[in-house]
């Protein structure tokens, strides 16, 4: 008896200090993680209401990934894409010989972006409710009460809008530059015809959404791969699901570009973004 109390004493001090710390760890409030709930929008919502649904939705979509909030910079903003700060206000009156007025000016820019350029920018907006926003049509009208508040005063509830091109319902609608891509074009023409630019910055330094396309960045992402810099792009290409690379959202990436494109449009692709091609 008096041997085994000789031989547990010593581990008294640990046993202490581990239920010490065991407490003290239950005692501290525990942090509990859970990805966003979607946002519910429902036909009660006012468009004031839709339109703080809709900063929401922006922020979280990637938007701001091309455009800038700016204020007082106009049109010209430092993004690839034009300054959303008082849009609603410079337009007010819609396009001339096309939308009419602001509301349908800011539906016509996310269903068929590339219908009205703004000056100074390229086509490479997709729409809005393809990837990588892939917005529902409730969505849709909160972003464009939240943009109509930028300048002006959000106005439309659920079901006022028109639905998307070629829809009788919420259908999300595929890029449009996509079917309609040239068998013979070149890496160069592929890349901005199938709206790659528009989640992809061709440089390192410049603000994406997407992985940086510049050649030396897909080969050390192939390495972490390990796999060859031509096999890691097809993949990413044709299965973008089969490989995720940390510090970039999940399920943006089309997954059917595997047959939209030839195979000899994959090859000039490939060649072009490893920079073994001209064109």
């Amino acid at each position: 008896m008096n041997r085994g109390l000789r031989l547990f004493t010593p581990a008294i001090p640990a046993v202490v200090a581990v239920g010490f710390f065991v407490s003290f760890a239950n005692w501290i409030p525990q942090t509990h993680w859970a990805p966003p709930k979607k946002l519910a929008l429902s036909a009660d919502l006012t468009p004031a209401e839709l339109a703080r649904a809709g900063a929401t939705i922006v922020r979280e979509r990637g938007c701001m990934a091309c455009h800038t909030m700016e204020p007082g910079a106009g049109v010209k903003g430092g993004g690839r894409g034009p300054n959303l700060d008082g849009v609603a206000a410079r337009r007010a009156q819609g396009v001339a010989g096309a939308a009419p007025n602001v509301v349908d000016y800011l539906v016509q820019s996310l269903y068929e972006p590339g219908a009205h350029l703004v000056e100074g920018y390229p086509n490479i907006m997709p729409p809005a409710t393809a990837a990588p926003a892939k917005l529902g049509y409730e969505e849709v009208t909160a972003v464009v009460d939240y943009l109509q508040s930028l300048g002006g005063t959000a106005s439309v509830k659920l079901g006022e809008l028109p639905k998307p091109p070629g829809s009788g319902a919420a259908a999300p609608v595929a890029p449009a530059a996509a079917p309609a891509v040239a068998a013979a074009a070149g890496g160069a023409q592929l890349l901005t015809d199938m709206g790659c630019v528009a989640c992809h910055a061709p440089a390192p330094g410049q603000q994406a959404i997407g992985p940086v396309l510049d050649a030396d960045s897909i080969r050390k992402a192939a390495g972490e791969r390990r796999v060859s810099p031509e096999a890691y792009l097809m993949e990413s290409i044709v299965e973008p699901a089969a490989y995720q690379r940390e510090g970039f959202p999940a399920g943006l990436m089309p997954a059917d570009y595997g047959t939209k494109l030839t195979a000899a449009q994959l090859k000039s692709l490939v060649a072009y973004l490893l920079g073994e091609a001209g064109s």
